[in-house]
């Protein structure tokens, strides 16, 4: 019997109204009175006629479940935030996800374009391959539990009959045997002893919830195919758009047989992600220039631009800077004249005026600069015979300027 909508369980959620009602209980839209946000329950109605030990592994198993999901954090995976028991009944309590089911796009809409399939596709086994790595397997995805946000972004809810599963025991099963939907049930999942089911069986179920998303047709059940193989169409029979690619991969997902079919999701997201659609045009992959390259062109270009601007300077002064002469070549003058050379020839008595410097300067050469002095040597030459060139020129006044000879008259 269901829960009325005011109903309050806990002294804490209040039913607001049903959203689904199934074989294994229902779920509802609640309102946590504590935190004053809405939340989605999830009532499991425990099957007639369990022995009392068959009850007390049965709640065991749901609180462990619990558990389990409450640690599972995913950006396309409800949240499961508590688990209780009331009654005869146990509760699982989610985030509400707000949107509508791909079941109802569907039904809307009828079948939907590849390429938004296709994304949704992806989201759903990033969240599924999650799962699977944490060991647990949802075993109802279907239509009705892929929930469209606004953003377009899709959410797998409903974990009402998850079971956890050990890779390293295929043959773990759980206390209460569900089928599920039957459209979207594999067919090991209708085998009430085995209870074999692994990831490959979410894998079926997410393959028949593609088709019926790109033909706007549910498939077959399990069963029927079993009987008559034919009873499933070809995809592009009800939906010439369907590209094979996209066609031969969801075929394969609903293979009857698991060993046939994508062993993981993550084999079936490969297959399903690397298609390219026809309308987009190929995209060439990028090639990435090595750093080296990068490295060697800057050093090109700067000696390049250091050549021209050395250029530019040889154009605007019209010759080639020559290199400044040895110091030691050079000899020391002072602004002050104090012991000034004396060039007069010896046979003349007469003693030849001290010159004094013009206050003219020497004009300077346009050419290449000489060591020509531009003042009075402070010290006297070693020897009377200078051995600089050119000989400095002295001018006295008022007599006319004389060049004295570099050698003594005899």
């Amino acid at each position: 019997m269901g829960l009325n909508a005011g109903t309050i369980l806990q002294n804490r959620y209040r039913i607001v109204r049903l959203l689904e009602q199934g074989g294994m209980g229902a779920v509802y839209r609640a309102w946590d009175t504590r935190l004053g946000v809405p939340l989605a329950l999830k009532e499991m109605t425990l099957q007639p006629g369990l022995t009392p030990h068959a009850l007390v592994q049965l709640h065991w198993q749901f609180q462990q479940e619990a558990m389990v999901l409450a640690r599972l954090s995913h950006p396309h995976l409800v949240r499961v935030t508590d688990f209780f028991e009331e009654g005869d009944n146990v509760y699982l309590v989610m985030d509400f996800v707000e949107g509508e089911s791909l079941a109802e796009r569907i039904r809307r809409e009828g079948p939907l374009p590849e390429s938004q399939v296709l994304a949704w596709a992806g989201q759903l086994l990033d969240a599924l391959a999650y799962c699977h790595t944490q060991g647990v397997i949802h075993r109802d995805v279907k239509p009705q539990n892929v929930i469209i946000r606004p953003d377009g972004r899709v959410v797998l809810v409903d974990f009402g009959l998850v079971k956890l599963w050990d890779p390293h025991d295929p043959r773990t099963q759980t206390i209460i045997r569900a089928m599920g939907t039957p459209e979207y049930a594999p067919p090991e999942q209708y085998d009430s002893t085995a209870g074999h089911t692994d990831p490959r069986s979410d894998v079926y179920s997410l393959g028949a919830t593609l088709y019926h998303a790109l033909t706007g047709q549910a498939p077959p059940t399990a069963p029927q195919r079993v009987v008559n193989p034919a009873v499933l169409a070809p995809m592009r029979k009800w939906n010439p758009c369907v590209s094979a690619q996209a066609e031969a991969a969801v075929s394969k997902a609903i293979d009857l047989q698991p060993a046939a079919r994508f062993q993981s999701a993550a084999e079936m997201a490969a297959a399903l992600g690397g298609r390219t659609p026809a309308s987009a045009p190929k995209r060439q992959p990028r090639r990435r220039v090595p750093v080296w390259v990068w490295v060697l062109g800057g050093l090109s270009a700067l000696i390049l631009m250091a050549g021209l601007a050395a250029g530019a300077i040889r154009i605007v002064s019209g010759h080639t800077p020559t290199p400044t002469p040895s110091p030691t070549a050079t000899p020391t003058f002072t602004s002050t004249p104090t012991a000034m050379p004396t060039f007069t020839p010896t046979p003349i008595p007469t003693a030849t005026p001290t010159p004094r410097p013009t206050s003219t300067p020497l004009p300077t050469s346009t050419s290449t600069p000489t060591p020509t002095p531009t003042a009075t040597p402070t010290q006297r030459p070693p020897s009377p015979v200078p051995t600089y060139a050119p000989t400095p020129t002295y001018t006295s006044a008022p007599p006319p300027t004389k060049r004295p000879s570099p050698t003594p008259a005899e």
